[in-house]
């Protein structure tokens, strides 16, 4: 079956600065998203009381603390830099690591005594592609039906337009 080349797409073949360009379109999207959203952020502090606790921390006395305006921004900084720093830890401790082992196969007679099928059930049911699977009133397969592969359709052939010629 033939892809839709508009649907899969390989954006690693496409030149660096197309994925740039697009790349930026959609973070310039998405600060117009944010910046339609700031009414609504904005109403929902005010009614949790954020402005009560602006006015009341920083201009009661028409004034702002100065050492809260070099506080608050190394905080955030050192903050950023502490998870920041134990990601990269954490990425380099683990980097090219698999810690998770590979899952056993498990064989059809396993299967087949798990779900309480017939002894046959479990090797038919591996061979085929798409089933359709009897149960019983107990819900243990008794029976399978294979699906028949559907046909493809023709394809349609495209209109013919009629040139008129003058």
């Amino acid at each position: 079956m033939k892809y839709d080349s508009l649907l899969i797409e390989k954006p690693r073949s496409r030149p660096l600065a197309v994925r740039t360009a697009w790349g930026v379109v959609t973070a310039a999207c998405w600060l117009v998203y944010a910046y339609l959203w700031l009414p609504v952020v904005t109403l929902l502090l005010w009614t949790l009381g954020l402005r009560v606790a602006a006015f009341e921390l920083y201009l009661r006395n028409d004034s702002v603390d100065p050492l809260l305006l070099i506080l608050l921004p190394l905080l955030a900084v050192a903050a950023a830099v502490a998870l920041i720093g134990w990601a990269e830890i954490n990425r380099r401790r683990f980097a090219n690591k698999e810690r998770r082992a590979p899952t056993p196969n498990v064989g059809a007679q396993d299967v087949g005594r798990a779900l309480g099928a017939a002894a046959h059930l479990p090797e038919r049911l591996q061979s085929a592609k798409v089933v359709t699977l009897r149960m019983d009133d107990d819900a243990r397969p008794y029976d399978l039906a294979p699906v028949p592969r559907p046909t493809p359709a023709a394809p349609i052939p495209p209109k013919q337009t009629e040139r008129s010629g003058s």
